[in-house]
């Protein structure tokens, strides 16, 4: 004995359906957002490595030209200076002379973070130098951003290492 009509239990989703929908629906989210995610992490250690290779340079040129250089570093990007010299190379000039700040250097001239905004944690807490001596003061910057942590750390022979 038949207890509907022919066809009209066809017109709706089972329950099953339904929750074979929903766990579809669920593994597609999590996957972008496990992409997004991935991305960001990836975006600030491609910053942590372009810093690392920038630092190596600002290493060699205060080694190269006797000049000590300072690394500033903010949440929107970094930059490097030295002190300027005079056109003239004479014992005379000893005044203030304008800083040299890269601006024709393609690995020194200020850059902007990728993954912005960036925030800054240094270990220990003092200015970035690179003078001429080879042996290096440790330190640790962490760069922080969209929930993501990248360590830099520099040992006293100058080598880097990101984590």
């Amino acid at each position: 004995m038949p207890t509907s009509v022919r066809g009209n239990s066809e017109r709706g989703f089972t329950l099953i359906e339904m929750l074979i929908v929903v766990v579809i629906i669920a593994i597609a989210a999590s996957m972008v957002s496990l992409s997004v995610s991935a991305s960001s992490d990836r975006v600030l250690v491609a910053d942590a490595e372009r810093l690392v290779d920038a630092f190596t340079v600002a290493q060699s040129e205060a080694r190269s030209d006797g000049r000590t250089i300072r690394w500033y570093g903010d949440e929107r990007g970094w930059s490097f200076e030295r002190p300027g010299r005079s056109e003239r190379l004479s014992a005379q000039d000893e005044g203030p002379q304008t800083p040299d700040r890269f601006e024709d250097d393609p690995s020194l001239r200020a850059q902007t973070w990728r993954a912005t905004p960036v925030t800054l944690i240094l270990s220990p807490n003092r200015p970035v130098f690179f003078g001429t001596e080879w042996v290096s003061d440790p330190l640790v910057l962490e760069l922080a951003a969209d929930g993501n942590t990248v360590r830099i750390e520099r040992d006293a022979a100058g080598g880097y290492a990101i984590h």
